[in-house]
């Protein structure tokens, strides 16, 4: 457990100016975020105001490192392009300031996309900024990776060593060496027929356009404000590729997870149903405003169901840590998720897919 008080008086020396009001502002899979004012301008970084409602994202887990100082790059390039994210203000690595590695940014205004506060609201929410949130995705693909801004934003997908990708070869070749890994290491055997069949027809999809993409793209991770997008958060598994292959996680995120809580949602037949309905919109509207090339994108489907539901077992087999998550993120796993995934990947593989493995309890 974190303690806010011990985190605010930290904060306030590491600014040079009195923290007012930290409270907890979200608690996910591998961050918790504090939103905090500051009492008098910050005497260490000047653009800071007095007042002004600011943001501090505190990673914890295995790769904190590794994935705050990613997130960080990823968004000050993105900010200095003028797409909608936070303006980043600082990164911390040294973990003697407040113990983990930490990001300070904007309070974007709004909420996301998905509120949980009733049905109504939720349902008004997502069904007014939806076409919002499916034109800032198609925004971000049309960006030019290569250009000044954006030449130096990391790849979250790093090469397994031994397995024949590079750093330097296409995002696809590196997911699939991810996936395979974690099919051997878990071991999760009910992957390995749907593997087998996307890799032999890799070769058809391995080239094309290069995108910036954030391969997280759901409704948790927008902000909006009524029909306005203010902005799209949680950069650490951003890389570059074929903008297919964002496109089709974001609908694999949709038709298995993004509604998965609260469990009104979830657990009934109109949550179900909404939870379809959004799922089967959101291939249409991108279609309209990027156009798909088909065939390209139901193979890239396959694809990011199996890189997913692969790290959902790992998570189940050997823990949450083993993919870079905190020990609590386990309870996110459950049986719903994994069924709707799995049946997903079945359909889109074209064998029969499954994670059969004991999940791990948290201490």
């Amino acid at each position: 457990m974190l303690d806010c008080d011990d985190i605010q008086q930290r904060l306030s020396a590491y600014l040079g100016a009195p923290v007012s009001r930290l409270s907890v502002l979200a608690s996910g899979w591998e961050t918790t975020v504090f939103e905090f004012t500051l009492d008098a301008a910050s005497k260490a970084f000047t653009a800071i105001r007095a007042g002004q409602s600011m943001v501090l994202r505190f990673y914890q887990g295995s790769e904190a490192d590794a994935k705050g100082a990613r997130e960080y790059t990823t968004i000050d390039r993105l900010f200095a392009a003028g797409y909608c994210v936070p303006r980043p203000y600082a990164f911390e690595a040294d973990h003697r300031a407040l113990g983990a590695p930490f990001l300070i940014m904007q309070r974007l205004a709004g909420g996301t996309l998905f509120t949980i506060r009733s049905f109504p609201s939720s349902l008004k929410t997502f069904s007014m900024a939806f076409f919002s949130f499916v034109r800032a995705q198609s925004r971000l693909h049309k960006l030019d990776p290569a250009s000044a801004p954006l030449r130096e934003i990391p790849h979250a997908y790093a090469p397994i060593a031994g397995a024949g990708a590079d750093a330097d070869c296409p995002l696809l070749d590196r997911v699939l060496a991810i996936i395979a890994n974690r099919v051997e290491t878990g071991p999760l055997p009910g992957l390995r027929e749907a593997l087998n069949l996307v890799a032999e027809r890799a070769a058809r999809f391995r080239h094309s356009p290069n995108s910036l993409l954030h391969m997280d793209y759901h409704p948790l991770n927008v902000m909006v404000d009524g029909v306005r997008v203010t902005g799209v958060i949680d950069w650490v598994n951003a890389d570059v590729g074929d903008r297919h292959l964002d496109a089709a996680m974001t609908a694999v995120i949709l038709s298995s997870s993004a509604l998965e809580n609260p469990r009104w949602m979830r657990d009934n037949v109109v949550g179900n149903g909404l939870r379809a309905s959004f799922a089967a919109l959101y291939i249409p509207l991108y279609h309209a405003m990027a156009p798909i090339d088909f065939e390209r994108f139901r193979y890239c489907q396959a694809v990011a169901a199996l890189l997913r539901l692969s790290m959902l077992g790992m998570m189940r087999a050997r823990g949450p840590e083993v993919v870079g998550f905190r020990r609590e993120a386990i309870h996110e796993v459950t049986p719903a998720v994994v069924r709707l995934l799995s049946r997903y990947a079945t359909r889109k593989s074209g064998t029969a897919v499954g994670i059969d493995t004991t999940a791990p309890q948290p201490a």
